[in-house]
């Protein structure tokens, strides 16, 4: 959700989320796009990333209900899916969130992703409304450009275990 939208869950709203300049669900107009169950939100992470790959494991961990997948950058739809919007699969500058059929980058991406969480998790995302983007994105880049030289390169892309199978999206 962005801009204005409301939240549906307890009528707080996001006044700093910055969405990709595509029309909502556009990407399952775009034949070079397979389908794929978009019904609840999608996070997409550096599969090699060691940050990346922590961070979507303890999401996964805490949200047993399951509210959101997970879907790694090394994987043929998510390569597609930014195309789509005009980003570089290969250099991976940044994660995104697709919800409601939109797509959010770099620090309204973390708070899109915080926002997929159960509580108390979630709120992290209204406090860090606090931070504007134009602040919260240069952090999230300053990270993002020595997350290998600071917590290193996994030596195969995450997958997931038994448990897990059905929140990745390559595991449809």
């Amino acid at each position: 959700m962005c801009g204005d939208q409301p939240d549906g869950d307890n009528g707080f709203q996001l006044q700093n989320c910055a969405c990709m300049d595509h029309q909502p669900y556009s990407y399952r107009n775009d034949p070079s796009i397979p389908p794929f169950d978009d019904g609840t939100p999608i996070i997409i992470f550096d599969g090699m990333c060691v940050l990346c790959s922590t961070g979507v494991q303890w999401m996964l961990a805490r949200d047993t209900a399951g509210s959101s997948r997970v879907a790694a950058i090394q994987d043929p739809i998510p390569q597609a899916l930014y195309r789509h919007f005009g980003l570089n699969a290969e250099t991976f500058d940044t994660f995104m969130v697709l919800s409601d059929g939109v797509a959010t980058t770099k620090w309204a991406g973390v708070l899109a992703a915080a926002r997929t969480l159960p509580p108390p998790w979630r709120w992290l995302a209204y406090f860090g409304c606090a931070v504007p983007n134009v602040t919260g994105d240069p952090v999230y880049d300053w990270v993002q450009r020595n997350r290998f030289r600071w917590f290193g390169r996994r030596q195969t892309c995450l997958r997931p275990d038994a448990a897990d199978n059905r929140r990745f999206l390559s595991s449809g």
